[in-house]
């Protein structure tokens, strides 16, 4: 097939793709309580629990999450300050203005998204967005039209290879001394997950997969385009008479002679807050001195390099509060429905449910396919539950003991392939996309086809690498 043919393949999918999801898809919240009942109504049908039983275990797993929610609300917001920080915008800006052409542009947001994806799950749902944002600038101030809800699938496609990444929930987790099933596995360091050589090729695949696939889906034709003015893609200011800014919409922004008799010494101040982000990376760098950073490399640690890390490069903590501030008004839609997902979570787990599928894996699966059926198992969870560490904490203990009970099974990867699993249907899942999409001002509507196109395409990557794993080769 040539080049030329497979480009329009690859355009007419993605067309086709996006305008199903146009007409089909719900809002994202309606979404999580459309699979909040559906949920209810397989565990009614396929366990043994009634109606009143379900329903408690959906208010039981409201609340559950509670903790976990915090936890997982740092590492966003973390990651969320540390990419809107100022040094790394301009960083982002000045290789958003690279690309010549619209192909060059949507291949450049996929290279920045992966490596972003690669570092931190957080990072990636504000940077990927940003980025894709900040091209879209560029792109216009050429003269170059630029799909704009493909460039920001792009950018949230980014998120695809996060839990083989640096930021892996459940490799962090099972690498935390005292997880839940260290008894029964001990710790499990990440240079047996993260950094196994398996993952590495297998997750090198999906990084090529979607450099590839994305740029192809671009659209040919001018009618098909769908372009946002840059004036609406960034934050544009005039002054104002008095010294002050005035917004796009014509409203009074603050002025900033008037605003400095409030200000405060410790909020402005490069010292505090540089010294703030010194003294984190001091603890952090105490740490890694005095330990194996595998060993102790985990999800608590890679919040503390977020936070020291945003300090740094914001510089005052009025600038770091600021985009806090941001951070949890775009990201709003997740606190509440990270709560509804607990509900789905308590039910999946307490049910039985996602016991039931677990099971369904390991039931039939030798040492060779079991990998692909943990993959296939931990991608229908996610669905249901599109949180890595709240899945590994549901499922975590049935996979285990289906790999424990299956001669040359290993553990670590086991892991591996779960973490595969749940990555993988986060681009057919909306709910991660609520932070970019909010940066980048579309709906979920808009970019769903086109991560659903990579969803296919990067599954048989993935599969394909479960089963390599199964069978020695990696």
């Amino acid at each position: 097939m040539s080049t030329s043919k497979s480009r329009g393949l690859f355009t007419i999918l993605g067309d086709k793709s996006s305008a199903l999801v146009q007409r089909f898809l719900p809002d994202a919240f309606i979404f999580a309580l459309m699979l909040t009942f559906l949920t209810m109504l397989l565990a009614i049908v396929f366990t043994d629990r009634g109606p009143v039983a379900v329903v408690s275990h959906w208010g039981e797993g409201f609340w559950f999450v509670l903790a976990f929610s915090m936890q997982s609300a740092l590492a966003l917001m973390t990651g969320w300050a540390f990419a809107d920080s100022p040094p790394i915008k301009r960083v982002l800006r000045r290789i958003g203005e690279v690309p010549r052409t619209q192909k060059q542009a949507i291949f450049a947001t996929a290279v920045v998204g992966q490596l972003f994806g690669l570092f931190h799950w957080g990072v990636v749902l504000v940077a990927g967005a940003i980025f894709a944002r900040e091209v879209a600038i560029a792109m216009e101030e050429k003269d170059v039209d630029v799909h704009y809800p493909l460039l920001v699938a792009t950018g949230y496609a980014g998120l695809l290879p996060w839990h083989q990444g640096l930021s892996a929930a459940s490799m962090l987790l099972v690498a935390t001394p005292d997880h839940f099933l260290a008894d029964q596995i001990g710790v499990v360091p990440v240079s047996e997950t993260i950094f196994d050589p398996g993952n590495l090729i297998i997750v090198a695949g999906v990084v090529l997969v979607t450099m590839i696939i994305m740029p192809l889906m671009a659209p040919e034709k001018k009618e098909n385009l769908v372009t946002v003015p840059a004036s609406k893609l960034r934050s544009v200011q005039q002054p104002t008479p008095d010294g002050g800014v005035e917004a796009v919409d014509g409203s009074p922004m603050p002025n900033r002679r008037q605003e400095a008799a409030y200000k405060t010494l410790l909020l402005d101040s490069r010292v505090i807050s540089i010294g703030l982000g010194l003294l984190i990376w001091a603890y952090l760098g105490y740490l890694f001195a005095t330990n194996a950073i595998m060993d102790v490399f985990n999800l608590n640690v890679f919040i503390a390099v977020m936070f020291g890390l945003g300090f740094l490069f914001h510089g005052t903590l009025r600038s770091y509060i600021d985009v806090f501030r941001d951070a949890i008004e775009g990201a709003s839609q997740i606190f509440i429905q990270f709560q509804f997902y607990g509900g789905i979570m308590g039910i999946m787990a307490w049910s039985g449910l996602a016991t039931m599928i677990a099971q369904a894996a390991a039931q039939y699966s030798t040492e060779t396919t079991w990998y692909l059926a943990a993959f296939l198992s931990a991608g229908t969870v996610n669905f249901f539950v599109p949180s890595g560490g709240g899945q590994w904490v549901v499922t975590g203990q049935v996979m285990v003991d289906a790999a424990q009970s299956i001669p040359g099974v290993d553990i670590s990867k086991t892991i591996i392939a779960f973490g595969m699993g749940d990555q993988w249907t986060n681009m057919i899942q909306p709910f991660w996309a609520l932070p970019a999409l909010g940066i980048a001002g579309l709906s979920i509507r808009d970019i769903m086809g086109y991560v659903g196109v990579l969803f296919l395409f990067s599954g048989a990557v993935m599969a394909t690498g479960a089963l390599l794993l199964g069978m020695g080769i990696l």
